[in-house]
């Protein structure tokens, strides 16, 4: 029999959330219902695979903002839930899948796609590339380590959820204005996914805990985590798991992070998605340790050149021609402000789709990726384009999707 591929309807979400736990390795969630499911998904948006009446694969696409360089914002379709089961894998599921995802996205007038990528070698061949890169965090004995010596730094309260739910929203979006690919958050998406308490969601720890850095009167940062309690041999060995730490400027940053790596009997501190450029190996009196590994963030893939180019800020003014595929972009900024359109002038800069998207949004440099042979053009050429996508921000997603 064929398999069937097609948009679920209302009435197979429970099933379409059990065939996606079952191919992570999970249990579905019994705690959170269709309902919240749905609260921030459109079933029209989520696809399965049937075979002979059996959801043997998903896939399914978010609708989101994202911050750019400059603090414009851009509608991103975030590709979510993807899996096959082992026992239906190489068939052109996955496939027909990514079909549909991008056919909607198009429909919709999407620029781009995003994802995190369960699998780094999947995407490139869809047109994705590297976008963002995260730091993993593993800090033992967190309390011998120094954070911020000397410095003025800001005071410490701490909410109960009732009050972080009315605060913290605000706060992330003025935090998070100018970060590139930062997603936009909704009110039902804070409520259904930063908020939502499931013992499923906290696997074993506690429930999220809420700071905020106060300077005068104006909130400027705020940690949530959750803590794992331990005695080892009768002294303390508890576990501090950062869930999100947001600041708006480098004291508010120093003063979450000082926090966070003192508090009383959870001397490890973790933090699984820490931007690329945060400041904690800077601030602190001995980054040996730190426990720090660089992993992939966010993959984009950009289906609408001239608006993408168009639509960020840039760190410099001129004009640059670039060569993706078939076709020639060129790239004229002044004052910060680009317009993109396709020309038949000789091209600067020649590189695939995917590695546009990792200029695009500063994750690296056109002369670095240049000595990969991922871009090719002169001296000059590649220059100005490190000037012009340069950020002031490293790109990062907060958000996992």
């Amino acid at each position: 029999m064929a398999i069937e591929i097609r948009a679920i309807a209302k009435d197979e979400v429970a099933r379409f959330r059990e065939a996606l736990m079952m191919t992570f390795g999970s249990d579905p969630d019994n705690e959170t219902t269709d309902e919240q499911f749905l609260a921030v998904l459109d079933p029209a948006q989520a696809w399965a695979a049937f075979d002979a009446g059996v959801i043997v694969a998903t896939a399914a696409t978010f609708n989101f903002e994202v911050s750019l360089p400059g603090g414009n914002a851009m509608p991103m379709a975030g590709l979510t839930m993807v899996t096959v089961r082992p026992s239906h894998r190489r068939r052109g599921i996955l496939r027909e899948l990514m079909r549909h995802h991008l056919d909607d996205a198009r429909a919709r007038n999407y620029p781009v796609s995003g994802l995190w990528a369960s699998d780094a070698r999947i995407y490139g061949r869809f047109g994705y590339g590297l976008a963002a890169y995260c730091d993993v965090y593993e800090i033992a004995n967190a309390h011998q380590l120094v954070v911020a010596a000397g410095r003025e730094l800001d005071g410490i309260e701490w909410l109960e959820e009732p009050r972080a739910r009315e605060t913290l929203p605000a706060l992330y979006a003025r935090a998070t204005a100018a970060r590139p690919l930062a997603v936009r958050r909704s009110d039902e998406w804070w409520r259904e996914r930063r908020f939502l308490e499931t013992g499923w969601s906290r696997g074993g720890a506690s429930r999220r805990r809420y700071v905020v850095a106060r300077r005068g009167g104006e909130l400027v940062g705020y940690l949530a985590f959750r803590q794992r309690g331990k005695f080892t041999d009768g002294m303390p060995d508890g576990r501090v798991e950062i869930n999100e730490l947001i600041a708006s400027d480098g004291q508010a940053e120093a003063t979450l992070w000082r926090f966070a790596c003192s508090i009383d009997l959870f001397p490890t501190v973790a933090y699984w998605n820490a931007p690329a450029d945060d400041a904690l190996p800077w601030l602190a009196d001995d980054m040996r340790r730190i426990k720090r590994r660089r992993a992939d963030n966010v993959w984009l893939r950009i289906e609408d050149i001239p608006r993408t180019l168009s639509a960020r800020g840039y760190t410099d003014d001129g004009h640059l021609r670039i060569a993706i595929a078939d076709a020639t972009y060129e790239l004229d900024v002044t004052d910060g402000r680009g317009t993109c359109a396709r020309t038949t002038k000789p091209a600067d800069l020649v590189c695939s789709a995917p590695t546009l998207a990792t200029l695009y949004t500063g994750c690296a440099r056109a002369s670095e990726l240049a000595r990969a042979e991922l871009v090719r053009g002169d001296a000059r050429a590649l220059a100005l384009a490190d000037r012009l996508f340069a950020t002031p921000l490293a790109p990062w997603c907060p958000e996992m999707f």
